[in-house]
């Protein structure tokens, strides 16, 4: 158990500790509540930094604390944080002091690698600031972690107990490792290649050059594409972020006129945080008619002329996000999917580039790069075909997972041994976002016990509950591995073959799809070590062969038997439960009465009915033939019917299942039977799945 009775303050002026105090002759700015507060603080730290700033019409004070040694060590705070003093800020929280705390911790060069990005104080003169700040957190899930305090708390003094009851209530009680939005900022921004990656795509867009950015759903995307747009700005570029789930609804033309409308509304607003701006005067023309398909190329590159020259001759970089929802042949939109709009719209942006390379670059972004792989769309070459190098998006290595869980982990106090981000690497392949929803879901188990932070995970805690956060790693799995399900199938189909039947049957289904299989090994999937190919992600190989179990291909006709037998008797007891459910539901007491009566003559086996009547209701459900169970179900049809849909199907797939029970096949059965009774066993399990 953590010991929070010594002080903070640290007296000695050893190498590496930082004393409380005041460094050097420095004058404390601001009101005189502002340098009272900061003057508590000081009890604490070294306040090395403060300035006095007028930020959209509001006073503010701003200082920089050095913490003492214990107080970083517990809270996992920088070398220096910011204390922000505000006044009348309750009603501009939101707009107002937010706004300022990301220009000193984000865009301000001056401060960007001096203060903890993450963790700040915010000291107010609204009682309630608590409050608010709970309620903020609770609408804005960012990374950003305030820890509020009123100026009249302050003027009580600034205790120990009291500075660390609220650093726990608003950095231990929240959980960062369960953010699922894309990242805004480079707070918790983590991997090397990542980095690499923004850099070589901002390069790409100084030099009029294009780019692709490829990976799974939830690999980090769109967090990079966040941060890339934050480059442009901060570097007084142009550019636009578009997610085409919002566009596809939007036809080829009506697509590039919104295109330069948003482009126009994102540099009208002052509020923004930009370095360039439209002057106020400038607007495009309104006329709707400029944009009929006749004369959308001709008026989009006019409009993108306009909007470059009052930007100040700068190069507009247009982001298109989730680029499969425009895409031929991946689009939900007919028009997208299978006409020509692909065609037109990427016929318009190429001859923009072409004929003003000076004008526009653009980066397209999804799963998979099969919109700048097809060479046709109907017949006529695709315009981009070949345009872009591909770049995928790689999983985190060990130094990565290391570093991204221990700073995250340590804001909110958990400490982990070494050996578990070795099995976190075994287990996720690296996958960021699967590795920290199971760091959430072990935040979780911390909060329920209601443990002292900071609290340590050890190898043997983890490996306990290993495969309790792989089943509860199904949904994000699904979610995953849905686009591939749903965009790509064949692709699907290959990694479903290699985590069920091994590398062999991989190799000779990749004859037909060598591209496909360099799709998988570029999202990180599937891995190859010399001849032989692995799914990478131990989690996801295991969920599919959970999912498929009897898809797996056997040779032996014992395993097959077996197998058989298994998929027979699971349908056949969820079916007994389900009518024993729906008896006692319909008739209660008399249920028993109701399923003799039903079931006379239908069987030449006069002992059954004496049977049933020795038994309770459970056990005579359980003493009815397998035929039985269809006669009921069909004669009491309407109370199956949303189960089954298909009464002429589930008559049919009954008998199938009837009729090739595996005990009464000495003989293997014929590859067309074998094939008939899977599809019968799975219009049951499939139907039954979720009872």
């Amino acid at each position: 158990m953590t010991d929070y009775s010594p002080t903070l303050v640290t007296a000695k002026d050893e190498i590496g500790v930082v004393k409380a105090g005041k460094e050097g002759k420095i004058r404390i700015c601001g009101t005189q509540q502002a340098q009272r507060a900061v003057n508590e603080f000081s009890k604490y730290g070294l306040i090395s930094f403060s300035r006095k700033q007028m930020f959209k019409s509001s006073d503010y004070s701003f200082h920089f604390i050095k913490p003492v040694r214990k107080l970083k060590e517990l809270y996992n705070l920088g070398d220096e944080v910011l204390i922000l003093c505000c006044n009348n800020s309750l009603t501009g929280f939101k707009s107002r002091t937010k706004d300022f705390l990301d220009y000193l911790l984000s865009s301000k060069e001056e401060f960007k690698n001096r203060l903890d990005k993450v963790t700040c104080f915010v000291v107010d003169d609204s009682e309630n600031i608590e409050d608010i700040i709970k309620i903020d957190r609770a609408q804005n899930p960012d990374t950003r972690l305030i820890v509020p305090f009123s100026y009249s708390e302050l003027d009580s003094g600034l205790t120990d107990e009291f500075l660390q009851s609220r650093l726990r209530t608003f950095l231990y009680e929240r959980d960062l490792f369960g953010i699922a939005a894309p990242l805004q900022d480079e707070n918790l921004f983590f991997g090397k290649d990542r980095t690499n990656l923004i850099a070589e795509l901002y390069g790409k867009y100084r030099h009029g050059e294009h780019g692709g950015l490829f990976g799974l759903r939830r690999i980090g995307k769109t967090s990079i594409l966040n941060l890339l747009l934050q480059r442009v700005d901060q570097s007084s570029g142009v550019a636009i972020y578009l997610d085409c789930s919002k566009y596809h609804h939007h036809r080829w033309n009506t697509f590039l006129h919104q295109i330069v409308t948003d482009i126009e509304k994102r540099y009208h607003d002052k509020n923004d945080r930009l370095l360039r701006f439209l002057p106020d005067d400038f607007s495009l023309p309104a006329e709707a008619s400029r944009y009929n398909e006749p004369k959308a190329p001709i008026s989009f590159e006019e409009d993108l002329s306009s909007l470059y020259n009052a930007l100040g001759c700068t190069r507009i970089l247009l982001i298109f996000d989730e680029i499969e929802q425009i895409g031929y042949s991946t689009s939900p939109s007919e028009h997208w999917k299978t006409g020509n709009d692909s065609l037109f719209f990427w016929q318009t942006i190429r001859s923009v580039f072409q004929t003003n390379p000076s004008l526009l670059s653009f980066i397209i972004t999804g799963v998979n790069p099969k919109s700048i792989e097809i060479a046709k769309i109907n017949g006529i070459d695709n315009p981009i075909f070949n345009g872009l190098t591909a770049q995928y998006i790689s999983l985190f290595d060990l130094d990565d997972v290391r570093k991204m869980v221990t700073n995250i982990g340590g804001y909110i106090g958990l400490r982990f041994d070494e050996e578990i981000f070795t099995k976190l690497i075994d287990d996720y392949g690296g996958h960021p976002f699967l590795i920290r929803q199971v760091c959430s879901r072990m935040n979780s188990e911390v909060l329920n016990r209601h443990e002292v932070r900071p609290y340590v995970f050890s190898k043997y805690n983890y490996e306990k509950h290993s495969n309790d956060y792989q089943s509860q790693m199904t949904g994000v799995i699904e979610q995953i591995l849905g686009v591939l399900q749903d965009y790509y199938p064949s692709e699907y189909e290959l990694l479903k073959t290699l985590a069920l039947d091994g590398s062999v049957a991989f190799k000779k289904k990749l004859r037909f799809g060598e591209s496909a299989a360099m799709h998988l090994l570029g999202y990180c999937l599937i891995k190859k070590d010399g001849d032989d190919y692995f799914v990478r992600i131990q989690s996801i190989s295991k969920y599919i062969v959970d999912k498929y179990r009897y898809d797996r291909t056997l040779t032996d006709w014992g395993d097959k038997l077996t197998r058989i037998s298994i998929r027979r008797n699971n349908i056949e007891k969820k079916l007994r439960e389900i009518v024993s459910t729906q008896f006692q539901l319909k008739f209660g007491k008399r249920s028993k009465e109701h399923l003799i009566n039903q079931l006379k003559n239908t069987t030449k086996d006069t002992s059954q009915e004496p049977k049933l009547l020795s038994k309770d209701f459970k056990s005579a459900v359980q003493e009815i033939y397998f035929s039985q169970l269809k006669f009921i179900i069909v004669k009491n049809w309407p109370d199956y019917e949303k189960l089954f849909n298909d009464r002429v199907k589930f008559e049919q797939f009954f008998d199938i299942i009837n009729s090739f029970r595996a005990d009464a096949h000495a003989k293997e059965l014929a590859e067309e039977d074998e094939a008939i009774l899977n599809i019968a066993f799975k219009y049951f399990e499939n139907a039954l799945n979720d009872f």
